[in-house]
């Protein structure tokens, strides 16, 4: 008797063999000898010799039912009668190559030094917050910045996907949210299936084409002459800043950006992020005499160890941003909104201010329609996520 297995790739980490489906994205830390079990299933050997091997390897009988049991539920088995799927090619595999070929190299570096030199002789050209007000009416400005930023985050996210997609790996897009900030992601569990080493510039391609597109906003500015109107160059440093503000906020890796990615992998960390809130939350159930909840067994030990010191980075960083929020973010939005309210409220309005501020009342209804539907979708798949924890205990 044997039993038929996906295809499953197997990447050896520090604390045993990462195996996982590519196409399904379910991936799994399994001890060396589990491993080794499913390489011998997978290669067609029947149960007896299997059972055999691991009994004579490890000293002690596998568990078939149990071991089965736990490969269903990461759909790893082939049911009974079904054939397995043939994995699709990945699309866009060649342009994922050519984006990240030597040639293209050249052409980035070239651009990145060009926008330097140019603002180093001309001082105009320098990223400053006063780029953003490069007209008086106050629903252009975001008009301008969010029908352009859109189609530049989507870029941003294709470039991870580009990053992706040369090493065949398959990739999908989404929306997401990080405490009161709205973000497309891209979804690269896949990267599970190959070394470390290899997952750094897809986490980091996204930074890059940001770095470029300041490069080519800042040089484009400086290539326009005197014939054309000024608010077109102050439009393009708009979007620049805009755009190096975003590749700022990269930064914040706490708030599990590409940079957190980064950190998490070279330190070799499965979830350092929710098993440092874990960790949080224990030190406060501890303050109030209670038990701790139990760890997941999805967090490593090196998850654990990690998040002893990364703790205070996450609760500096998530009080930062509401420092941020407070100082800046709730003063700003309330010089919009006070705008608005005299403009609404004033006689004899004119009827462009009329239409301006309208216009913003309208985006601003989507943004936050946005924001509340993303989070509502996250908290219902967080509780079917338990449901289903809860119907395997």
């Amino acid at each position: 008797m044997s039993v038929r297995l996906h295809r499953l790739t197997m990447v050896a980490e520090r604390d045993g063999v990462m195996v996982g489906r590519p196409d399904t994205g379910s991936y799994a830390m399994f001890p060396e000898e589990g491993a080794e079990t499913l390489r011998r299933l997978g290669a067609g050997t029947p149960l007896d010799e299997v059972a055999a091997w691991y009994e004579r390897e490890c000293g002690t009988p596998l568990d078939f039912d149990d071991f089965f049991e736990v490969l269903d539920d990461l759909g790893f088995l082939v049911a009974e009668g079904a054939d397995a799927p043939v994995p699709e090619p990945v699309r866009w595999q060649r342009a994922g190559r050519w984006a990240f070929s030597w040639p293209a190299w050249c052409l980035y570096v070239a651009l990145i030094v060009g926008a330097v030199v140019a603002m180093v002789r001309v001082p105009s050209l320098r990223p400053s917050y006063e780029a953003f007000f490069f007209t008086d009416h106050i629903s252009l400005i975001p008009i301008v910045l969010t029908f352009t930023q859109i189609p530049l985050v989507l870029l941003h996210e294709w470039f991870h996907v580009l990053a992706g997609r040369r090493l065949g790996l398959p990739s999908t897009l989404g929306i997401g949210r990080r405490l009161y900030y709205l973000v497309a992601e891209t979804r690269l569990d896949s990267l599970l299936s190959v070394p470390r080493r290899q997952r750094y510039l897809p986490f980091l391609a996204g930074m890059l084409l940001d770095t470029i597109l300041v490069a080519v906003f800042t040089l484009s500015a400086a290539a326009l002459d005197d014939t054309v109107p000024a608010w077109v160059s102050g439009m393009l440093l708009a979007i620049s800043f805009s755009t190096l503000l975003r590749l700022v906020w990269q930064f914040m890796f706490y708030l599990e950006t590409d940079l957190y990615h980064v950190i998490a992998t070279a330190l070799r960390c499965a979830d350092l992020q929710n098993a440092t809130r874990f960790l949080i939350k224990s030190r406060f159930r501890r303050l109030l005499g209670r038990a701790p909840a139990a760890p997941d067994e999805e967090w490593t030990d090196r998850d654990l160890v990690v998040a002893r010191w990364y703790a205070p980075l996450l609760v500096l960083g998530y009080g930062f941003s509401l420092g941020s929020l407070a100082w800046a973010g709730i003063p700003t939005v309330w010089r919009f909104w006070s705008t608005v309210f005299e403009r609404l409220a004033a006689p004899g309005t004119p009827t462009s201010e009329v239409i301006d501020t309208f216009i913003f009342l309208g985006m601003a209804a989507a943004q936050a329609g946005l924001l509340i539907y993303v989070t509502v979708r996250d908290r219902r798949a967080r509780n079917r996520t338990r449901a289903r924890q809860g119907a395997f205990a």
